[in-house]
């Protein structure tokens, strides 16, 4: 879907996950995690619900929203002066390509768990510098899902991140889920 909107081919690579949990993370830690998260962002937000709950973030650094802007509407990147003013354009765009993403990861979580989720329209919000890693920390959401991922396209890799926050229960749940799956593959 995502090579039909950029009507090119794209390239992906195996995400790096990490599974954190936010309360054994000191100050420093934290500071340290994620430095994508200390600029200037755009997110797409998705909340989704029932006996599996949490929050799925994909988020893009500012440079990264600019270029892949241009390419989906054909133009040639060129960085601008003042990289964190965003265009209609850039929120329309965001909010497209978070909800490809999100949709596929939620409905593949959605078949691992073998359980309808039922979740949310998701949001594009902006951050600026700073204001989503305050935020990121002091939440009711203990343990988060990190994904880095990145796509080539044309000559160029384009990287974002994406965080599914989760409640104890639901990563507990989730760890259940996977142990049996391991279980029945195992036999």
């Amino acid at each position: 879907m995502l090579s039909e909107i950029l009507q090119k081919r794209i390239y992906l690579s195996v995400p790096e996950v990490e599974l954190l949990t936010i309360s054994d993370l000191s100050a420093e830690d934290r500071e340290n995690l994620i430095p994508i998260l200390n600029g200037t962002i755009l997110s797409t937000s998705l909340k989704f619900g029932n006996v599996f709950s949490g929050r799925a973030e994909f988020i893009f650094p500012t440079e990264q929203i600019k270029y892949v802007t241009a390419l989906c509407l054909g133009e040639e990147y060129t960085m601008e002066a003042e990289e964190s003013s965003f265009s209609d354009e850039d929120f329309d765009v965001v909010k497209e390509i978070g909800n490809i993403i999100l949709n596929a990861i939620m409905g593949g979580m959605g078949s691992l768990l073998n359980m309808k989720l039922d979740y949310d329209v998701p949001q594009v919000v902006l951050h600026e510098q700073g204001e989503f890693s305050k935020t990121f920390f002091n939440t009711k959401e203990s343990n988060i899902l990190l994904l880095y991922v990145n796509f080539g396209v044309d000559e160029s890799e384009v990287m974002g991140l994406i965080l599914i926050k989760f409640s104890l229960e639901s990563i507990e749940f989730l760890i259940q889920k996977v142990d049996e799956i391991s279980r029945d593959a195992d036999e």
